[in-house]
């Protein structure tokens, strides 16, 4: 989640809260006799509040409001094709949307936003729900974003990301929920937010000693690192955690261990502040191993972890995490491995990653980062619709794919046969040029296809093999997928009849010597480009 996305959610809380807040002290006013108009007055109100976080949330010289009228959204262009309008049906209050065609607004019910919202004779704290899952909802389809703000569980998430915040501590859920609804006008009964958030809990598994969940007073409410990251208030703690990770690197490189000392007099931290970074080396076991703790945290030591190198890109917590999902869990079960940021696939019970003769596919998205600057939102969306398409086109074809290499938007995946290495890069550029990529964005993959010789150890390869890969996609552009020489001794006698390989000649690869020859897939259904640049000739 983007900084400037954020900022919006935590705006967008700041004001929910603050009216739950009203509603809790019998503060709030919702115009008994005239609620539809107050109703639309508060919505259009807070957008126009909002319009400073939502022109952060998409950078400068970005859009500034998301409806028409200068008076609530101030001056310059939409921020979207998408205007919503409330119109007053007497005891209701009727909601559409209309999306820009042809520069005039037209209805748009296909949205899912048309509804009419009964605000006359219901409770304030109904009134508030409806106000604000109308304004989230609205805010996600103009900005084509989603903001992790789905039902009531955002509300105690916030009081334990507080609570860690404030004490270094993992809240129970007892004190989650009694922070919550002491302060703020809650719907939720204790048993329904136990019921929502029992998988947070650590020792779940142990159950409810008494009645009405009594049992899970004390239970500990334990926040990932990516949860914390959607609120305001923990971000100075995973900023420490991020310039953490680098001194982790630098320590990797010096076969040292990181002591908690070190990293308080390099930062001036307190006590406090130690230990919450120690919780968060706790959630971490790609960071740190052989970690020693005190008691309280209050004192830490580690040495780095085998896969902390991944990290050394990493200047952001949002650069942490997606390295973090692209790697194998260190606590996941033997056998398996992760296909994309989030998702999981298991092996068969008792496989191991193949040895010997192996074949390798690498891709990378060419010229991402100009997308990244021109749409952050848009180029999230495709990024996991991409992961999404490969990890098919791979897994389809007896592939497993087993982490980023190097950049960020790259895949690396593996085959115990070439042939199936070869139609699954043929399949997943069909799959990324047949999709319809957002805002227009001109996505090309480039690809390569190596076979060589190659252990796996500690769910990883490290061979010649694989920098000559990396070194043949380096030679390939977008849309285009290159063949080495092995693999070509393999599979041209054996591969499907509509799959063609072409050579276009001997090519050295950087840091070799050798040319070897070089082969461009063709396929009817795929546009693939079939010119590979000649060598650099040297003076």
């Amino acid at each position: 989640m983007q900084p400037g996305v954020v900022g919006l959610r935590g705006a967008l809380i700041a004001a929910w809260e603050d009216d739950l807040r009203a509603v809790r002290q019998d503060g709030f006013d919702m115009g008994r006799g005239r609620e539809a108009l107050v109703f639309m007055q508060r919505f259009y109100g807070l957008i126009s509040d909002l319009r400073a976080p939502i022109q952060r949330a998409w950078g400068p010289g970005g859009h500034v409001h998301v409806v028409d009228s200068p008076d609530l959204g101030g001056p310059g262009p939409r921020v979207s094709q998408s205007r919503i309008r409330l119109r007053n049906h007497s005891d209701l209050v009727a909601v559409e949307l209309f999306s820009y065609v042809d520069g005039e607004p037209q209805p748009n019910p296909a949205a899912g936003l048309d509804r009419e919202i009964r605000v006359a004779e219901i409770g304030t704290l109904a009134f508030v729900t409806e106000l604000y899952r109308t304004a989230v909802d609205f805010l996600q389809v103009a900005l084509n974003l989603d903001l992790q703000l789905g039902g009531s569980a955002w509300l105690y998430e916030h009081a334990a990301a507080n609570y860690f915040v404030t004490t270094g501590k993992w809240a129970s859920v007892g004190e989650a929920y009694r922070r919550a609804s002491r302060e703020f006008a809650v719907a939720d009964s204790f048993e329904s937010v136990v019921s929502a958030l029992e998988a947070k809990a650590e020792s779940a598994t142990h159950g409810p000693n008494g009645a009405n969940g009594s049992g899970f007073d004390s239970v500990e409410m334990q926040l990932s690192i990516e949860e914390l990251h959607r609120f305001l208030e923990p971000h100075p703690d995973l900023e420490n955690f991020v310039h953490l990770i680098q001194v982790a690197v630098a320590a990797d490189q010096e076969d040292r261990r990181v002591l908690s000392a070190e990293i308080g007099q390099s930062l001036g931290l307190d006590s406090l502040a130690i230990t919450k970074l120690g919780r968060l080396l706790a959630m971490a076991p790609d960071v740190a191993r052989d970690a020693d703790f005190a008691p309280d945290l209050s004192e830490w030591s580690f040495l780095p972890s085998y896969n902390v190198h991944f990290f050394r890109r990493a200047h952001t917590i949002d650069d942490f995490l997606v390295v973090e999902g692209t790697l194998v869990p260190r606590a996941a079960v033997e056998g398996t491995t992760t296909t994309s940021p989030g998702t999981a696939f298991k092996l068969e019970e008792g496989s191991l990653l193949p040895d010997g003769i192996v074949t390798f596919l690498m891709t990378d998205v060419v010229e991402s980062t100009p997308m990244w600057i021109q749409s952050r939102a848009s180029m999230y969306q495709a990024m996991r619709r991409h992961d999404q398409l490969l990890t098919s086109a791979i897994e389809a074809n007896g592939g497993i794919v087993l982490k980023e290499r190097g950049e960020g938007d790259s895949f690396f995946a593996v085959f115990p046969r070439a042939t199936d290495a070869v139609i699954a890069a043929v399949e997943a550029q069909v799959a990324v040029q047949s999709e319809e990529w957002p805002d227009h964005l001109s996505f090309s993959v480039r690809m390569a296809v190596l076979t060589g010789e190659a252990d796996a150890a500690d769910r990883d390869y490290r061979s010649p093999a694989v920098n000559r890969c990396a070194k043949l996609r380096r030679r390939a552009v977008g849309s285009q997928i290159l063949v080495s020489e092995t693999t070509y001794s393999i599979v041209a006698d054996i591969l499907r009849d509509d799959i063609r390989l072409v050579s276009v000649g001997k090519r050295r690869l950087e840091g070799h010597d050798r040319p070897e020859e070089i082969y461009i897939v063709q396929h009817a259904e795929a546009k693939l480009e079939a010119e590979v640049a000649e060598d650099t000739v040297l003076a």
